[in-house]
């Protein structure tokens, strides 16, 4: 069971890190910010832009859908559960939790959603109890705020359910049709970002980003970022038939989320089907045997990157195996 936080300081403790948590774990759009590895933008503003975020935050598709999803403002304790439609609680292992309640505004998307939040989106309410009394609305966990380096990833999720049951819903205050075709995402950069560790936080190297700009720079205009419905490639390269995954790791999960997005990128975005799944780590640490042998046996190509440094600035070495992969014309 959960419990309603009473306390407006802590309320506003647990809002200003979740906050900062994804202002850390996203990168700076014309629009506003992107959460990394989604296609999750927000911003404090309806206009979008990258002011500061104080009382409540917008939250939407970078693919532009013309208006924002979703909005989350800072909880008013004094209004309890039937105020403001956002509230902090904990349960009791003890985890401090924002949560929402399942209702979206009629805006140009779609129509309200709100008695049937829960089948549009997919996901399932949870019990809120208000003074010892079990609140009537339904809420819905936007994030596990006590795990840190969680809060981009899980609030991208909630951002996707709202979105998935507006474009269920439909029928909103203008005609929104989805796109048939993808469309194409900002290039990657590399970058420093803050994360958080024991005791405070510290700067890393995004390689990500240094690993796209490099390839970037190496194959030309033929790499580009298919984005659609929120979700958005790391990588394509249609003349040579090669949908790349990029991950600076290779633990299990790594594996794990790059063959899953490989497999469902092309239905979701509607990419062309004759795209030939590639996954592209670094060489060190070494990739398992075992692991190996699991991708080939799913098709899936692997390719490796090497990292080093001039001075202070990551370097990234590409084989040349690779590099002719990504040059390749398939007619």
């Amino acid at each position: 069971m959960i419990e309603l936080l009473t306390d407006q300081h802590e309320t506003d403790r647990l809002f200003r890190q979740w906050v900062d948590s994804l202002v850390h774990g996203s990168a700076e759009n014309p629009n506003g910010r992107v959460i990394d590895g989604t296609g999750i933008i927000f911003s404090n503003s309806r206009n979008g832009g990258l002011g500061p975020i104080r009382d409540q935050i917008m939250l939407g598709l970078a693919s532009s859908l013309g208006t924002w999803v979703v909005k989350i403002v800072r909880p008013d304790v004094q209004q309890q559960d039937k105020g403001k439609l956002t509230v902090m609680g904990h349960d009791e292992k003890g985890r401090s939790l924002l949560l929402r309640q399942g209702w979206l505004k009629e805006n140009p998307i779609s129509r309200e959603v709100r008695e049937d939040f829960g089948e549009l989106s997919g996901l399932e309410p949870v019990p809120l109890r208000v003074r010892g009394q079990l609140s009537s609305r339904q809420w819905y966990v936007v994030s596990d705020i006590s795990s840190v380096g969680g809060i981009p990833t899980e609030t991208a999720a909630f951002v996707n359910a709202c979105s998935r049951a507006r474009s269920k819903a439909g029928s909103g205050t203008s005609k929104f049709i989805e796109s048939e075709t993808y469309r194409f995402g900002l290039d990657e950069q590399g970058r420093t970002k803050k994360v958080t560790i024991p005791g405070g936080t510290k700067e890393v190297e995004d390689m990500q980003g240094h690993v796209w700009a490099e390839l970037k720079r190496l194959v030309g205009n033929s790499l580009t970022k298919p984005t659609n419905y929120g979700y958005s490639v790391d990588a394509m390269i249609e003349r040579a038939k090669a949908l790349i995954e990029i991950k600076t790791g290779v633990s299990a999960h790594d594996i794990y989320e790059a063959v899953g997005q490989l497999a469902l990128y092309p239905s979701l975005i509607r990419l062309p089907v004759d795209l030939k799944p590639v996954l592209l780590i670094p060489d060190r640490p070494l990739l398992r045997p075992q692991m190996a042998t699991a991708l080939e046996a799913q098709g899936i190509e692997v390719h490796f990157y090497s990292v080093g440094s001039v001075g202070k600035k990551p370097t990234v070495t590409f084989s040349p195996t690779f590099l002719r992969r990504c040059r390749k014309l398939t007619l």
